[in-house]
């Protein structure tokens, strides 16, 4: 930070953090702040645009689970001109269908009391009491989070770019940074084509372009954009005229871990996510180029057309869960993009590669106020209440920032996001390869090779599976596949000294 009493810090992205971030200065006296998005203010076409809402405060990480606490605490104080907060607490319910998933849940709900979130385990017949469209012969029990619910990310951001604006925040829309003006080390200036702001700290808060943003910087940031598909049915007939507006909710949010899959309300609509499909990376350079003017709420870059052919298990497994859904369609669907990481969490503070340079980025919804109010704390005291080591954008060794590594590492966080995972199960993926003995017959017969944060063999796996003809062919061996995806949990209470299964950070 410049020695000015006063640095000027311009922030990039109008989405729930960078809005956020500004708001959190402002409220600590800083208010030397612009913030630049390439979009229309009111509605940027980023990740918070298109994002349905639904916020879960259960995490192994207390770093996480404070963020997304922070979140329903300040959006719950923000109030709309109709009277509507901008968060609806509607509670939500992680559901088991599966034995494995009823006794993970008693871990989940432990987190949440360590973190002093409420939390409750319930049988199948209240799971079905709270959200009635629930099949009771297929719900065996649920973990309840009273505090959860519906975030209203847009109508939360309108009222805090007044506020600020009144503050003296400055805003600039429609602009699209060009690049990263630096000199000896540090960050001077934020360059808009002809245009130059000056700056003494500059904050990415990009969402999915942060990449681009850092490489006009010359500052890694190991993020992958993935496409995620969101669906509303057509109307439920036990919805019609329950919830006020397109929008309203009343029924808890729900989470089916057991197929990758949440739910909530949409009016009389049922909206349904899934993570259940291949990752489907995106390509920022193809995104679909729109003028600011042209950006709707079904017209935006962060919104890629519906492949429905990903969906079809998705949708069986929806009517199963919820069986009125088999009187429904399909009324219409996106590809939403947003953010992942090697290890699945947030890159939060500032970059060693360039002084004066912070990222927010790989944040969701879920925890965007908590992430800009620990970054504010950052700029303006030198430190945040929360811990931000498991965010800290320098965690990655060099390797872990290439291309290669971080879209299969990337992808694999993606397709586990839900899943029941061993706490010492290593990364797998087939990014780093080994080179395998000259000899052809050792190519025939030589094992793939495991490698942990320790070294070769994590596991205390001697020999792993062996490499497809291709590999061997090609005369590398990429890192073996995971054996079965799931782990179950043990069935008895854990002894002193023994670690319980882990899960990754999710919505």
């Amino acid at each position: 930070m410049s020695s000015t009493a006063t640095p000027r810090i311009v922030i990039i992205g109008a989405g729930i953090v960078g809005v956020n971030l500004a708001d959190e200065l402002a409220q600590r006296g800083h208010t030397n702040v612009l913030v630049i998005d390439q979009g229309p203010l009111g509605l940027p076409g980023g990740s918070t645009s298109h994002a349905p809402g639904v916020v879960y405060s259960t995490n192994p990480s207390k770093t996480m689970a404070e963020f997304a606490q922070a979140t329903i605490q300040k959006l719950s104080s923000l109030t709309l001109p109709d009277g509507r907060s901008c968060f609806n607490a509607v509670t939500g319910i992680e559901v088991a269908t599966t034995p494995e998933r009823l006794h993970d849940l008693q871990r989940r709900a432990g987190w949440n009391r360590s973190w002093g979130i409420e939390a409750h385990i319930i049988d199948s017949t209240e799971c079905v009491r709270r959200h009635p469209l629930l099949d009771p012969d297929v719900v065996l029990g649920g973990l309840l989070t009273p505090t959860d619910g519906l975030a209203l990310a847009v109508d939360a951001n309108h009222i805090l770019v007044e506020r600020t604006r009144a503050q003296g925040v400055e805003y600039r829309d429609r602009t699209t940074v060009t690049g990263i003006e630096q000199q000896g080390g540090r960050v001077t200036a934020v360059l808009a084509g002809e245009e130059r702001f000056p700056a003494d700290i500059v904050v990415s808060c990009a969402g999915f372009w942060g990449p681009t943003i850092a490489k006009m910087a010359g500052v890694p940031i190991p993020l992958l954009p993935l496409a995620h598909q969101y669906v509303k049915t057509t109307p439920l007939a036990s919805l019609r005229g329950k919830n006020a507006g397109p929008s309203g909710a009343s029924l808890p949010v729900i989470r089916h871990q057991d197929r990758s899959l949440y739910f909530r309300e949409w009016g009389d609509q049922i909206g349904i996510g899934s993570y259940a499909h291949d990752p489907i990376p995106v390509d920022l350079d193809t995104l679909p180029r729109y003028t600011p003017d042209e950006i709707t709420h079904d017209r935006m870059p962060s919104s890629l057309p519906f492949t429905p052919e990903d969906f079809v298990p998705e949708w069986e497994a929806s009517r199963v869960l919820m069986p009125e859904l088999r009187d429904t369609e399909i009324a219409g669907g996106f590809n939403g993009i947003f953010s992942f990481t090697p290890d699945g969490g947030s890159l939060v503070g500032e970059s060693r590669h360039l002084n004066g340079f912070f990222m927010a980025e790989a944040v969701w919804v879920t925890h965007g106020v908590g992430v800009a109010r620990a970054l504010a704390e950052v700029l303006t005291q030198g430190y945040s209440e929360t811990d931000l080591s498991v965010c800290d954008p320098n965690r990655f060794e060099k390797v872990q920032t290439t291309p290669e590594y971080v879209e299969q590492t990337s992808r694999q966080n993606y397709i586990e996001i839900y899943d029941i995972l061993h706490p010492l199960r290593p990364v797998w993926h087939h990014a780093m390869c080994v080179s395998a003995p000259s000899i052809s017959s050792s190519r025939r017969s030589a094992p793939c090779v495991l490698r942990g944060p320790l070294g070769n063999d994590p596991t205390g796996t001697r020999r792993t599976p062996r490499c497809s003809q291709s590999c061997h062919r090609s005369g590398r061996h990429p890192i073996a596949k995971p054996g079965p995806r799931s782990f179950t949990p043990p069935s008895r209470p854990l002894r002193p000294g023994e670690l319980a299964p882990r899960s990754r950070c999710t919505i």
